[in-house]
């Protein structure tokens, strides 16, 4: 019960002397055309890096490029993030590419990559 204390209170609140990272494992994807299967997903190694720094998150959305034949990433400043009490999970918000990404207390995530794609999974805490 209490490392479920600590893994909440990391969750809810980062200060400026305090970082928290997650790498977050894409478990099932879809759109609306198609839902990726369990081997493209093991393929293009989809994931995401979540970093929240004092009054700063970013985000980095990863997969694997073949023309450089290793894991690429694309890392995004999060523009906006709230605390929804209502569900105990944290919302970031992109604005330019209407990208959100969302985290729940037990670490699940849920992201929306504002071009029709969303996935789940689960993160895990890296540091501290």
């Amino acid at each position: 019960m209490k490392s479920n204390y600590v893994y909440l209170c990391l969750l809810l609140a980062a200060t400026p002397s305090y970082a928290v990272e997650y790498f977050c494992k894409v478990e099932r994807k879809f759109n609306a055309e198609r839902q990726y299967t369990v081997q493209e997903i093991e393929k293009w190694k989809f994931s995401a890096r979540l970093e929240e720094i004092g009054n700063k998150a970013f985000v980095s959305r990863c997969s694997y490029v073949p023309s450089v034949n290793n894991l690429t990433c694309d890392r995004y400043e999060i523009d906006k993030f709230v605390f929804d009490q209502n569900v105990n999970l944290k919302k970031f918000y992109v604005f330019s590419s209407q990208y959100d990404f969302q985290l729940f207390a037990n670490l699940n995530f849920i992201e929306n990559n504002g071009r029709g794609d969303i996935a789940y999974g689960k993160c895990q805490l890296v540091s501290p």
